[in-house]
């Protein structure tokens, strides 16, 4: 493929004292073959959060040769609003598909080749609403158990071959609904063509600064006109503990 045909995706996610996980991501993208878009990885996140920092990760995967941008906020408060974090990320951006994520999400080697593919070469290309597509969510206590036990790798780090190393944990469930944040994939310039180039009005939003609930991911799929599903490459979600479950309002350990 031309250099000139490729695609640039914006990858767009948060990251609060989700840095190792965050690392796996990044190693899933560093690790990325074939055909790949340009790829650029924008992660809002408060400063000096995390051991390691989110700072040292971006360092890190920069040096790796990544394209990493950092919407850098003063607080933890500052990104409980995702959608208005995601106002700003969406204006920033310079890419022809913004996609929005968790930070906790690990990408099989061919995801993106793929991805570009479809965009390109089927009826996607011409596709306004919001595009999903299922993940397979990795057993909760076998992901805990792995990070909080098991895992002595000293971050940041390359996790070697990490799709395939995560490929063969047990699974919890595959999810092929639109989730709240872990595969949102839309056309920029139509956002801003017809909807203001906003995820979420920011005097409108219903995420909540006091609860860790984002729920301007639902008011954004429904101002583009909805969501279509697609069949991609296996993008697996490194399960972790969860506010509700741990009985508080935001968990502060590290993820």
């Amino acid at each position: 493929m031309s250099v000139f045909n490729k695609l640039t995706i914006e990858i767009c996610v948060t990251c609060n004292y989700f840095q190792r996980r965050l690392d796996w991501m990044l190693s899933s993208i560093l690790q990325q073959q074939g055909e790949v878009p340009r790829i650029i990885f924008n992660v809002a996140y408060p400063k000096n959060n995390g051991n390691p920092t989110t700072e040292d990760v971006c360092s890190f995967f920069k040096d790796k040769g990544l394209n990493i941008k950092e919407t850098v906020y003063p607080d933890e408060q500052s990104i409980h609003l995702r959608g208005v974090v995601r106002n700003k990320q969406l204006a920033e951006t310079d890419a022809e598909y913004v996609l929005f994520s968790d930070s906790d999400m690990v990408y099989d080697p061919l995801f993106f080749e793929d991805l570009q593919n479809q965009l390109l070469h089927t009826e996607l290309k011409n596709e306004t609403r919001c595009i999903s597509s299922k993940r397979i969510s990795l057993d909760k206590q076998y992901s805990k158990d792995y990070f909080n036990k098991v895992d002595d790798q000293t971050y940041p780090c390359v996790v070697d071959n990490v799709a395939e190393l995560v490929s063969h944990w047990p699974i919890f469930k595959v999810s092929r609904s639109c989730g709240a944040g872990y595969f949102q994939l839309a056309n920029v310039d139509n956002i801003r063509k017809n909807y203001n180039g906003i995820y979420v009005d920011p005097q409108k939003t219903r995420d909540e600064r006091k609860y860790q609930r984002a729920r301007s991911d639902r008011q954004f799929r429904h101002m583009i006109g909805g969501f279509v599903t697609i069949t991609t490459k296996p993008q697996y979600h490194l399960n972790h503990e969860r506010d509700n479950e741990e009985g508080c309002t935001h968990l502060t350990i590290q993820r």
